[in-house]
């Protein structure tokens, strides 16, 4: 286009035609990864927590079908769905699992029932609503707001063992919280010993590698979609377990802190990454779970002083 004509055209205009110049020029984008799917997975290859995982995602499927009543006008995609849990349960038999596992059991039921699944599943198995009390929420924010991140911790502390109990108390807590497509990715590391905990100096602060004790939490990137280590489910359901991690020690007086413990902290520095291989390597973390916290807990020192939080009006679009 020679000079004179550039100057025909409007400034706007002309950087829009750059673009879409640029564009074609580009090479064309691969085609979006298809999503896991059981029935295009080779069955071989699956890990047992891979096939629990399908078995629970492709039953919770058929069931939330039912809720949003698309389960009969897409009755062919959830029998599909019912013969991908069916075969779960098939291989985890051969592979001598223990079938009386709980979610399995679960969503063997589900795909048992399928052609009765209300009468037979839904019904029997639900609860009634309770009448509405919002007073109730009173207490739950009251202990939210009661929350403090603990970083200075008393001389004196429970045994070890008694941390260590404690700590399975907030995973139990923990795995009641809320996950996409029930997958329940989450794992824990439970770190008592001094010498372990001081495997995150150099990447942690030291009110972190000092508490008490600590609990890694990461999820397992086998069990989601396409999108890896990327897809956002990883750190919601990761950060909803820690959260009622949290609130179970607080409740018990514990002074507890939520420390961050995801990659962008890890691969931040060369430094960073190679305390965090050395700390994986020695906990026998595998390289498919995705860092994403580290909750500290002891008896604290003092809790400190409260932060403001910002007005409900101000959080509202």
């Amino acid at each position: 286009m020679s000079g004179s004509v550039k100057k025909l055209i409007p400034r706007p205009l002309r950087r829009k035609l750059a673009r879409l110049r640029d564009a074609l020029r580009a090479p064309p984008a691969a085609p979006a990864p298809r999503l896991k799917s059981f029935h295009h997975a080779d069955e071989a290859s699956l890990s047992t927590d891979e096939l629990l995982a399908f078995a629970r995602h492709d039953a919770h499927r058929i069931e939330k079908a039912f809720y949003n009543r698309i389960f009969e006008p897409k009755r062919s995609y959830f029998e599909q769905r019912r013969a991908n849990v069916l075969r779960t349960a098939e291989l985890l038999r051969e592979r001598k699992f223990d079938m009386s596992e709980p979610t399995l059991k679960w969503a063997e039921h589900i795909a048992l029932t399928f052609d009765e699944l209300e009468e037979k599943f839904i019904r029997p198995h639900c609860t009634e609503p309770q009448p509405v009390q919002p007073d109730l929420a009173d207490s739950i924010i009251a202990l939210a707001a009661r929350r403090r991140s603990s970083r200075v911790w008393a001389s004196e502390q429970p045994s070890a063992e008694s941390l260590e109990a404690f700590a399975y108390k907030m995973i139990d807590a923990a795995r009641w919280a809320p996950n996409s497509g029930d997958r329940q990715p989450w794992r824990f590391k439970i770190i008592s010993r001094p010498e372990d905990k001081l495997l995150l100096k150099g990447l942690k602060e030291e009110h972190c590698y000092a508490a008490p004790c600590l609990i890694f939490v990461g999820t397992d990137r086998r069990v989601y979609g396409a999108l890896g280590q990327q897809e956002a489910g990883l750190y919601i359901d990761a950060g909803a377990a820690t959260m009622l991690m949290v609130l179970a020690a607080h409740a018990s007086h514990y002074g507890v802190c939520w420390n961050h413990f995801s990659r962008d902290l890890i691969e931040s520095r060369p430094r960073n990454r190679e305390i965090y291989d050395g700390f994986v390597r020695e906990m026998d973390i595998p390289d498919f779970i995705e860092p994403v916290a580290i909750v500290a807990f002891g008896v604290a020192a003092f809790h400190p002083p409260v932060p403001p939080r910002m007005k409900v009006e101000s959080l509202l679009l």
